[in-house]
């Protein structure tokens, strides 16, 4: 269900502050910093408006100038699970591959800026409505979404530079004056912060959130922003607990029958969603479609923008259990990508793979297939992303398509990572929270026995599998600390020729995909240089 009621808010006009004394005429289509504050209703519109601005994944520096996970670099081109496509301007291949990225080139350059504007007006919301005679309810219910979005932006800025500075009320240069200049907090505070904001709000928010309401916080979408940050630090024991919150809250949560279809439009808000971020085609639209399919479709031309890459292909197992490196029997050689995981199959367009209403070849000798392996404007790595395209939508064309933030997948999968990592063998209740995902992909169970360091690698596979392209690889291998050993071997493409009529596959390094990869430094952001000539108080991040 699409809730227009949010996103139509960014039509109206907030004029907040605004005076001119020679006018004497009360705006009817702007909310003046008096009327806004004149009844819980008007208050509303300004939390829908901080809600419009919530940004799936950080803003880069690319040029289409949008939150990553619905642009043309999302962050698993940051990682080993893809790479950009053939386009320029790129920051993922022009600055992160290359490790460039310093506080003079930072690759997130206003996000610093514009999340703090953000923040700001959730403290203005936080301190207007606590201060108001809004009747008792809606007062908690308007003060307990502003926190959570204040939580939710201090949460993404954590992701990418570690402790950053905890403002938790509207700062004035003229009434404060140099006060308003703070220091970072160390990440220690700043997740105790979150815990304890999350934990507190969870009690005036809903279990389910109404018609009206939906695409607001809820206590589920509360507490899977708290296990987040708890798994963010190793906090496992508090994770854990705090995902049991969620899986016995009683709201219903549970796995979407269909993987491929979850994220589609017209599966919105489905049991697995715990919380997304609305979007509605033509008033506050993507076009995703564009930006990621493959270069040449049925009923038009995308952009390519994610290679899914050899080395993720390969973690895709077989309907036996394992894969290629494994010994699965399955496999073969002469014909790779049959019998594989389901989520392959809704994950990835490869050679031969059946696309809208034709096929999608990236096969060398094809005359004029502009999907070609290595033509330009063509795949870099032979694999186009299917995930999150829906084929029923044309490039180009505005998509309502909402991002989803945390969904129950992951909820199990952070409990599952935390409890084997508190406990000395892994119990039960984590071979049944990875098990329920691997049945819905059409594999086998876990096998038995295994010990706390099988586990976890076993663990860490389904989540990169279950969890590709959703903007979240990067940040587990900078938590995992195994980015160097990751990034230490170029990734790798498909290769694929015909020789007498037989398909020969090669698996060869991509051109331009070693990522280089300094651990003394690169596993956080730099502070971009215009942060701190603004405000000395702020530390570098180490080595930058």
């Amino acid at each position: 269900m699409k809730s227009y009621k949010l996103i139509l808010a960014s039509i109206f006009l907030f004029n907040i502050g605004c005076n001119d004394s020679s006018l004497d005429i009360s705006p009817t289509d702007q909310l003046t910093d008096v009327t806004v504050w004149q009844n819980a209703e008007n208050a509303g519109l300004f939390l829908n408006d901080i809600y419009n601005q919530l940004n799936p994944g950080p803003v880069s520096s690319v040029w289409t100038n949008l939150p990553s996970e619905i642009s043309n670099d999302p962050l698993d081109n940051f990682s080993d699970n893809s790479v950009s496509g053939n386009l320029a301007g790129i920051p993922s291949f022009e600055v992160f591959t290359q490790g460039a990225q310093s506080p003079s080139i930072p690759i997130f350059n206003n996000f610093w800026k514009d999340s703090y504007a953000k923040i700001r007006k959730c403290n203005l919301l936080i301190e207007k409505v606590s201060n108001s005679a809004f009747p008792d309810d809606k007062k908690k219910a308007l003060v307990a979404q502003g926190r959570f979005l204040r939580a939710y932006y201090y949460r993404s800025l954590m992701q990418l530079y570690g402790g950053v500075p905890l403002i938790t009320k509207v700062l004035d240069r003229v009434k404060d004056g140099e006060a308003i200049f703070q220091p970072r907090n160390t990440l220690v505070e700043c997740v105790t912060f979150i815990e304890k904001e999350c934990e507190d709000i969870a009690m005036d928010l809903p279990l389910k959130a109404g018609a009206k309401d939906i695409g607001r916080a809820t206590k589920g979408a509360a507490w899977a922003l708290k296990a987040e940050v708890q798994l963010q630090v190793g906090k496992y024991a508090e994770s854990a607990e705090t995902c049991l919150k969620i899986m016995n809250s009683g709201a219903g949560y549970d796995l979407f029958s269909d993987y491929g279809t979850l994220f589609f439009e017209e599966n919105e808000g489905n049991k697995e969603v715990i919380f997304d971020i609305q979007y509605a085609a033509e008033i506050k639209g993507t076009i995703t479609e564009k930006y990621w399919n493959p270069t040449q479709t049925t009923d038009g031309t995308g952009w390519q923008a994610v290679n899914p890459t050899q080395d993720l292909i390969d973690e895709y197992e077989f309907l036996d259990g394992k894969t290629e490196s494994e010994g699965s029997t399955q496999f073969n050689p002469n014909d790779p990508y049959k019998n594989r995981d389901k989520r392959f199959y809704a994950s990835i367009i490869y050679d031969g793979a059946s696309w809208k209403t034709g096929v999608i070849n990236s096969r060398l000798g094809i005359p004029n297939n502009k999907n070609q392996f290595g033509n330009s404007g063509a795949t870099r790595t032979g694999y186009y992303l299917r995930k999150k395209v829906n084929p029923a939508v044309v490039p180009g064309v505005s998509s309502g398509q909402n991002s989803i933030v945390w969904r129950y997948a992951e909820i199990l999968l952070n409990y599952a990572e935390s409890k084997n990592e508190v406990l000395g063998q892994p119990d039960k209740s984590i071979y049944d929270a990875i098990n329920k995902i691997r049945t819905r992909a059409g594999l086998p169970d876990l096998p038995l026995g295994l010990n706390k360091d099988q586990m976890r690698s076993k663990i860490r596979h389904e989540r990169r599998i279950e969890l590709a392209f959703e903007g979240k690889r990067l940040f587990d291998l900078w938590r995992w600390k195994t980015a160097e050993q990751v990034f230490s071997k170029p990734l790798r493409a498909m290769k694929i020729t015909v020789n007498n009529g037989t398909l020969v596959f090669d698996k060869i390094a991509i051109d331009g995909g070693k990522i280089k990869f300094d651990a003394s430094k690169n596993y956080l952001m730099p502070i971009p240089e215009t942060v701190r000539g603004l405000n000395p108080k702020i530390d570098q991040n180490p080595n930058y």
